[in-house]
């Protein structure tokens, strides 16, 4: 090779060293979990903690969430029965209606189509096949459906799924206004209000509870309160402010009032005042409550 070629050649090679040299100084550096091609921009300030609301403001915000969230399901309940009428309760047709039903949904345990006499006809899943022909007439929400032909739904209760559950119906009426029997949805209760008190509560904070007018306790931000009853369970048994509180939010649909406690995850004494007020469907109501803690003298 001629000496020009090699110097030009020489050439070359540093003027490619350079640029590679100033592309690594003037890269970017990654920061964190951030793809190479981010641009780090500083930041300003804290994150900042979620507003507490106030027990007023608890229940605007939380109470239509809930009353939502039943109407759907309800809504759905009824659009199902409607479509069974002209069906026998039982074959392809039937399955396709109940599949319709959001039993997709994490709230949604199955549904059916049940006889006028009370049978479980149909039962969508299949997972919970096992339930069809399992006599419910003597369900109080059976019970009340068959006697006044209108929908209804029933308190917390354990099915013959074997679940503890709350159960929407809508009565069946075949073409020629003959009664047909039913169609049944049955829901996990906590699970549904779980999901509709935390999307009405995105970006905020308040202390809810819901208990149903039998003093059972469907959902609370302390999972090992859920399931107790305020009328019974020894850990409220020594708190006659609180069960005073809890008997009149069992007869009254709204309300104000004031008791102490034991402090969320602790056992600092604490005095709470609650409000409520109520949702639900067909009759049966549950009370929405929201609470602020403050300390005792």
């Amino acid at each position: 090779m001629e000496r020009k070629s090699l110097v030009l050649l020489g050439l070359g090679l540093i003027l490619i060293a350079a640029a590679i040299v100033l592309a690594v100084q003037f890269t970017p550096t990654p920061s964190g979990n951030a793809s190479p091609s981010a641009t780090t921009m500083p930041t300003h300030g804290t994150l900042r903690t979620p507003a507490t609301l106030a027990p007023g403001d608890a229940l605007t915000a939380v109470a239509p969430s809930v009353q939502t969230a039943l109407d759907r399901l309800d809504r759905d309940t009824a659009k199902a029965a409607e479509a069974l009428g002209p069906t026998a309760m039982t074959g392809n047709e039937t399955r396709r209606v109940l599949r319709d039903l959001p039993l997709g949904s994490p709230a949604v345990i199955d549904a059916a189509a049940v006889s006028k006499d009370g049978i479980m006809l149909t039962v969508e899943p299949i997972d919970f096949s096992s339930a069809e022909g399992a006599d419910i007439s003597a369900q109080e929400q059976v019970r009340r459906l068959r006697s006044t032909q209108q929908p209804v739904m029933s308190r917390v209760f354990r099915t013959v799924e074997g679940v503890n559950a709350t159960d929407i119906e809508y009565p069946v009426v075949a073409p020629s206004g003959r009664f047909n029997g039913s169609a049944s949805l049955l829901i996990r209760p906590t699970v549904l209000l779980s999901m509709a008190v935390q999307e009405a509560l995105t970006g905020k904070s308040a202390e809810v509870f819901v208990m149903d007018t039998d003093g059972l306790l469907l959902y609370d931000r302390d999972a090992a309160e859920v399931g107790r009853y305020a009328f019974s369970d020894p850990m409220y048994a020594n708190n006659p402010e609180l069960l005073a509180v809890a008997k009149r939010m069992a007869t009254e649909p709204e309300g104000t009032g004031s008791y102490t406690f034991a402090a969320e995850g602790s056992a600092t004494q604490v005095r709470k005042e609650v409000a409520w007020t109520s949702v639900g469907l067909h009759g049966t109501e549950w009370r929405v409550v929201a609470a602020n803690a403050t300390p005792t003298a």
